[in-house]
């Protein structure tokens, strides 16, 4: 018999006290009892012991097969990986591996996590939004199983192959809704969360609805993840927290948000990392502006929004020209998220990440420029509308810890984009209807919103 089985055995005719002091050293919760045929006729946990002890019936120098457990569940070597995955759903810690009634070798817990060898089933909060059908996509190719959370304003995008796909699972509704969320988080290992109101107009048509879903549910998603005991919790958080600086802004930067959008992006972070647990493991990603092509349409979005006003020909109504804004791809920012997924927990716990590229800061006219060199763009300078958001953001540390770099380059993108928007039926009129255009069509049928107190936050 090798060494691991010798530390997790015992012989029938051993002694309790023997069973006592193996578990003690070996750590397992538990011993198998063998016969000299070194077949298992028996288990023997740290809860038969206590379950004794309390019934006053135990004593040590008694035979260890007495208090063992007759009847249990084995697995078969030909069933092994199978029941590997059984295992998990269980409420077992502890199981044989057997071969023609000989123990060969054992399962534990502790073992198929640090192993990795669980089904991932990852919960996504706002699956059907832009980067949520992005990354959907991206965990299905990589064999995760995907859980889909939303409460579906702008629809669903997916094509049928991604709909049809046996590991993913869509659950319609909000996820403040504890039977909802309880019933989609359900076998998952890890949450992400991408499901809030976008975008300041979008925010600003009504606060209190905004704060009630982007501050407050996140709190609340959150503290579920903690009893759940979900192992990673990933939220999509902005740079825009910064707000409007000179310098350039790392994670450690003081935070000036201008805008109820960002307000809240920084309430949550500050919430989620103020919650205590051993096994939730909480990892915040402020994301730069984003941009490029998903399932489901952004044109509230700066690049996104001028590349396709630029083919229909409208005119640009430009503000805050000489700000600087850093940006992302969202085939990037799943990436990011897919890395964070695969990560060590100790590496990713309770950090915060800029995430984008060094060389990926631009001046706003730096992409009407750039435009400019592919398709005509109209445009004209307002000075109705102000822009307070001005910052440029360090990407070191993430290139540092998760050895991340964008793969795409906004400059190049751009050219990409205009091929695919060309070929786009949208109606002029339509192009807010994917973002805060469609929040105030929601807004103006719900005849009674739910009244909500109103968060206050520093100035």
């Amino acid at each position: 018999m090798n060494q691991k089985l010798e530390k997790i055995t015992v012989l029938e005719n051993d002694r309790i006290k023997d069973v006592l002091i193996k578990i003690n050293k070996n750590g397992f919760n538990g011993v198998f009892v063998i016969n000299k045929k070194n077949e298992l006729i028996g288990i023997i946990t740290d809860s038969d012991v206590r379950k004794n002890i309390l019934k006053n019936k135990l004593n040590v120098n008694k035979k260890a097969i007495t208090i063992a457990q007759k009847k249990f569940i084995k697995i078969p070597i030909s069933k092994i990986e199978e029941s590997k995955q059984k295992l998990l759903k269980s409420n077992k810690i502890l199981l044989p591996v057997v071969k023609n009634k000989r123990l060969i070798d054992f399962v534990h817990t502790r073992d198929l996590y640090e192993q990795k060898i669980l089904i991932n089933r990852v919960l996504i909060i706002g699956g059907l939004g832009y980067i949520g059908s992005v990354l959907v996509k991206d965990l299905l190719k990589l064999n995760y199983y995907v859980n889909i959370l939303d409460i579906n304003y702008y629809g669903c995008y997916f094509d049928r192959k991604t709909l049809s796909n046996p590991k993913l699972k869509i659950f319609y509704g909000d996820c403040n809704d504890k039977k909802i969320l309880d019933k989609a988080i359900t076998d998952c290992t890890d949450v992400i969360h991408l499901g809030e109101i976008v975008g300041d107009p979008a925010v600003n048509i009504n606060q209190n609805f905004s704060i009630r879903n982007n501050y407050e549910n996140t709190v609340f998603v959150m503290s579920e993840c903690i009893k759940k005991r979900i192992n990673k919790f990933i939220f999509a958080s902005s740079c825009s927290v910064y707000g409007n600086v000179k310098y350039k802004c790392d994670e450690k930067s003081k935070l000036n948000p201008v805008s109820l959008y960002a307000k809240c992006k920084r309430e949550c972070e500050k919430s989620i990392l103020s919650f205590k647990s051993k096994e939730c493991c909480p990892t915040i990603l402020r994301l730069s502006t984003v941009y490029g092509d998903s399932p489901r349409k952004r044109f509230d979005l700066v690049a996104n929004r001028f590349i396709l006003m630029a083919i229909k020909n409208m005119k640009i109504n430009l503000f805050g020209e000489s700000s600087w804004r850093p940006f992302v791809s969202v085939d990037d920012v799943s990436r990011v998220l897919v890395k964070v997924l695969k990560s060590e927990n100790h590496i990713v716990r309770n950090q915060i990440f800029n995430v984008g590229g060094n060389k990926e800061n631009y001046r706003i006219m730096d992409i009407v420029n750039t435009i400019k060199k592919h398709i005509p763009i109209i445009f004209e300078f307002s000075k109705k509308i102000e822009d307070k958001r001005n910052y440029r953001v360090s990407f070191q540390k993430i290139k540092k810890i998760l050895k991340f770099k964008p793969k795409d380059n906004l400059k190049k993108q751009i050219s990409v984009l205009i091929k695919k928007y060309k070929k786009m039926r949208i109606n002029e009129k339509d192009i807010n209807f994917y973002n805060d255009k469609r929040i105030y069509q929601i807004l103006s049928q719900k005849k009674k919103l739910k009244k909500t107190k109103r968060t206050v936050y520093p100035k």
